[in-house]
């Protein structure tokens, strides 16, 4: 009789590849990435951004973040020999950009790729960048690296909440050379 209740069964497996039942937290997840809207709207905010940052448009610059965001990266100081975390708010970071790159002949970012997960108000985006910047135009260096961005829409605006980034490692190429 057992035998005969067995053959009986069948496994069946939800789209996600788990046996069917109630919903997990994987498939939520699942359905964070499918949200194409969201992701293109991100998309278009983080194109704005870099727009305004390579016009070096500090003010419309700052007006992509939310107050309070943060701007987190590494970097040793002038005058420092060790490398350090540096964590500064928007309103920080822009006032000290005439110094950086506010200073510089040629200055420019541009998205090389975006890998940008959403879900409703709440985005994050890993963009790898390619930065071009010189003292002058015959001076021009080409790096990349990673921005890795947290965004949250609010009255129908999308604006960044925290930016870190990092430059490329020589060890760890990001684009092929």
């Amino acid at each position: 009789m057992a035998l005969l209740v067995l053959a009986a069964c069948r496994i069946e497996r939800a789209a996600s590849g788990r046996p069917p039942g109630t919903r997990t937290a994987v498939d939520s997840l699942n359905l964070v990435e499918r949200d194409s809207a969201t992701r293109e709207e991100v998309r278009l905010a983080l194109h704005g951004y870099y727009d305004r940052f390579s016009r070096r448009d500090w003010r419309a610059y700052a007006a992509m973040f939310w107050d309070q965001a943060t701007i987190t990266t590494r970097w040793t100081r002038p005058g420092e020999r060790a490398e350090r975390v540096v964590v500064q708010t928007i309103d920080e970071f822009v006032r000290a950009a005439p110094a950086g790159p506010g200073r510089l002949a040629v200055f420019s970012e541009q998205p090389v790729s975006m890998d940008i997960h959403g879900y409703g108000d709440l985005a994050q985006a890993w963009v790898v960048y390619r930065a071009r910047f010189g003292t002058t135009s015959d001076s021009v260096a080409v790096h990349h690296g990673v921005d890795a961005f947290h965004l949250m829409k609010h009255d129908g605006a999308w604006r960044i909440t925290g930016l870190t980034f990092i430059n490329e490692s020589p060890d760890r190429p990001l684009v092929p050379r």
